[in-house]
């Protein structure tokens, strides 16, 4: 079910975008993050969204809004700047009721990707966002979500990359940060 909401929302804002985009799947041992990007032709307007699934951590679900550059596709830096929106449930770690913790946080922040002069097919890319607690509703107090890639190009639409994910939710009542999906991580990004 969730599944069919997720994708059926990624083909809106695609067709809504009126865009090529990039597909993005990533998996860890007990985690599968799958995202959808696309920038419309002339206005800059960046869409984003994501989902995130642990078999035991929990699960989020994203989408954000951001402002790139498009003046100028003969860059090395692809730079964006916006906000998203974020759920999670926090799986099988529950509060004294027996319920997992959810809630939801609007994080300011952004993303790049860096490709290297001397060796354009390398690039390093990477996103943050942080929720205060004046964004975070539910059970989170904030919300950090980040991600560090080294990507390699196979084919110019296709990069495959090794990463480290930091996920952060202060939780209402835990003493310690709840860490969400957080890991070294591999994965695929394709173009079209």
């Amino acid at each position: 079910m969730k599944g069919s909401v997720v994708a059926g929302v990624m083909l809106a804002a695609a067709s809504a975008a009126n865009a090529g985009g990039a597909v993005d799947i990533s998996v860890a041992d007990e985690a599968l993050r799958l995202a959808y990007d696309a920038t419309a032709t002339r206005t800059g307007m960046h869409v984003n969204l994501s989902g995130l699934h642990h078999t035991h951590e929990g699960n989020i679900v994203g989408a954000g809004l951001h402002a790139v550059d498009v003046r100028n596709r003969n860059t090395n830096l692809f730079i964006g700047v916006g906000a998203k929106l974020f759920a999670f449930d926090t799986g099988n770690f529950e509060d004294v009721n027996g319920d997992p913790f959810s809630g939801s946080a609007l994080g300011l922040g952004g993303f790049f990707r860096y490709s290297f002069r001397v060796q354009p097919d390398v690039s390093v890319a990477a996103y943050a966002y942080y929720a205060p607690p004046v964004t975070s509703f539910g059970d989170a107090d904030n919300f950090i979500n980040t991600d560090w890639r080294l990507q390699y190009n196979l084919i110019p639409a296709a990069r495959i990359y090794g990463g480290y994910r930091y996920n952060s939710i202060n939780l209402e009542g835990v003493r310690h940060d709840y860490r969400l999906g957080e890991g070294w991580h591999v994965g695929l990004t394709m173009d079209f």
